[in-house]
């Protein structure tokens, strides 16, 4: 559980600045009147210095570092003790399949952490690093339904997005590892093999990170929902809006993840 903490902690914290970058692309805060979703990234990085200088890209860091210590945790914690549980009855294969289950139920545990974390995180990200965790979750508390707010505000496509994002991530990496690129990688097959796996994990479920982003970016309470929200995005950008912001979060998780499994086994190793 220590290690997982720390090497989510770590991941989030070297690559924040291009989660910063997605979020202002997906919720289109890039600095222009047209909205950042008709600007290219390097504008939104211009736009963000010279406004709020470097602490801009890291609005909202301090609670994900430590909101990432407690997701990662938990989503390391829950994975193997799915993993256990299943192939110590019946309904375990042994197989990639366990690997699949435990992966997917451990990202529905992390659902109900992640959404209000991410929640503040994005606020912040929106106002270019302007305002404080605190502030901005005393704001939230003190709106309407406010506790609510908090939490379910984007839970449900946030479960869309953790329940199938986690069962690529542990089975990508884990088959990557015990595979040939694993080998291949020699000293660096965590780095290598986390980039791989924090990709694969995302491209797939990126839309509904946009339609996610989105919804938890007002402070105030969401009434249009996921349905509501993804017809709002699709009608003023087309598709391509679903992919907002895509490029810098590849960037993100390749960094991301490579960081997290690298200090993750480092750490397991160092405790053996």
């Amino acid at each position: 559980m220590t290690s997982g903490a720390l090497a989510g902690s770590a991941g989030v914290f070297i690559s924040f600045p291009f989660d910063t970058l997605k979020t202002l692309k997906q919720t289109r805060e890039g600095g222009t009147s047209s909205g950042s979703s008709s600007v290219s990234v390097w504008s939104i990085v211009r736009t963000v210095y010279l406004e709020s200088g470097i602490k801009g890209f890291y609005g909202g860091v301090k609670g994900m570092v430590v909101g990432q210590a407690f997701i990662k945790a938990a989503a390391f914690s829950a994975n193997d003790f799915f993993l256990g549980a299943l192939r110590g009855t019946s309904y375990g294969t042994g197989g990639t399949q366990d690997l699949i289950a435990a992966a997917m139920l451990s990202g529905l545990c992390t659902s109900l952490l992640v959404t209000p974390v991410e929640r503040v995180k994005i606020i912040l990200q929106s106002s270019k690093g302007e305002g404080s965790e605190l502030k901005v979750l005393s704001k939230i508390l003190r709106s309407e339904n406010g506790l609510s707010n908090l939490m379910f505000q984007g839970l449900l496509p946030t479960v869309f997005r953790e329940v199938p994002s986690y069962g690529i991530y542990f089975v990508t990496y884990r088959v990557l590892m015990d595979g040939g690129l694993g080998a291949a990688a020699g000293s660096a097959a965590a780095l290598v093999c986390g980039a791989m796996a924090g990709i694969a994990c995302w491209i797939p479920v990126y839309p509904i990170d946009v339609v996610k982003t989105t919804m938890q970016a007002t402070e105030g309470e969401s009434r249009e929902g996921v349905w509501g929200t993804l017809r709002g995005i699709v009608k003023e950008d087309g598709i391509g809006g679903l992919w907002d912001g895509l490029g810098p979060k590849v960037v993100r998780a390749a960094v991301n993840h490579a960081v997290t499994f690298w200090v993750f086994e480092k750490l397991t190793t160092m405790a053996v």
